[in-house]
């Protein structure tokens, strides 16, 4: 049985002052379900994805989805914590939900708030993802971990700097026609090539044009069954999808 996504919903991302992760989710979620043209009373299971790990002392947030809609008092709501992979979590288990029959349509969300900290606050936090013992403890950073990673990669299998500033320059200028993304600036590709005062090196080889910002945001999307989607114009369905725990190169 092949699953669903109906409707979707996404906040801006960015350095939002005026929002907290109550709001943000709330926003999404609301969005998502206005262009499902799915009421909440339809929803038959929630699951809300954060990472957190000391970024907002709103610690347990699944019940937070009770703000999104009274109807939603009694609607099991789970929080799913995966790392930088939560939100993709989150949906695989609404899907599981819905492939086993126990659901019809389910409510993802992901959300996170980490503009209110420091760089140095936020990148410790970040760090409770790595191993501790040996990564996190040691004083590695993402951007540190990353960096040590491509650096093993570029001794096994040559200098691939052309592809990163590639890489980066693509994503940049897809976030420059973005209304909703963070940094809205199409660099181009010889300024993410190039070391400067303005791009200069992290980690290892990775530069700042290759390191994700801290940012606030929400996004949510509504699955269901193949069925129960011919009613939907916009349905869309996955082809395919997988999960896999494994560990870091290094």
């Amino acid at each position: 049985m092949s699953v669903c996504i109906i409707g979707w919903g996404h906040t801006k991302f960015g350095k939002l002052e005026d929002q907290g992760l109550e709001a943000l989710l709330v926003a999404a979620a609301n969005e998502a379900m206005e262009d499902a043209g799915v009421a909440a009373d339809e929803i038959d299971a929630i699951y809300v994805a954060t990472f957190n790990a000391g970024m907002s002392e709103q610690d347990f947030i699944s019940s937070l989805a009770l703000q999104v809609n009274e109807a939603f008092r009694f609607t099991p709501s789970t929080r799913v914590e995966n790392a930088c992979g939560s939100g993709s979590a989150a949906v695989f288990q609404a899907a599981n939900l819905i492939e086993s029959g126990r659901a019809r349509r389910v409510l993802a969300i992901g959300v996170e708030k980490m503009t209110h900290l420091s760089s140095a606050d936020v990148g410790r936090c970040l760090s409770r993802a790595s191993y501790m013992p040996e990564e996190g403890d040691e004083g590695l950073t993402f951007p540190g971990i990353f960096g040590v990673i491509a650096g093993k990669y570029f001794q096994q299998y040559g200098d691939h700097s052309d592809a990163l500033a590639k890489i980066a320059a693509k994503n940049h200028k897809n976030g420059s026609v973005n209304p909703l993304a963070h940094m809205q600036k199409d660099f181009g590709y010889d300024f993410c090539r190039a070391e400067s005062d303005k791009n200069p090196l992290v980690a290892g080889p990775l530069k700042r044009t290759d390191c994700s910002m801290i940012s606030d945001g929400a996004a949510a999307i509504i699955l269901t069954d193949e069925d129960t989607a011919q009613g939907y114009d916009k349905a869309i369905a996955f082809r395919a999808r997988a999960q896999a725990n494994d560990y870091l190169p290094m």
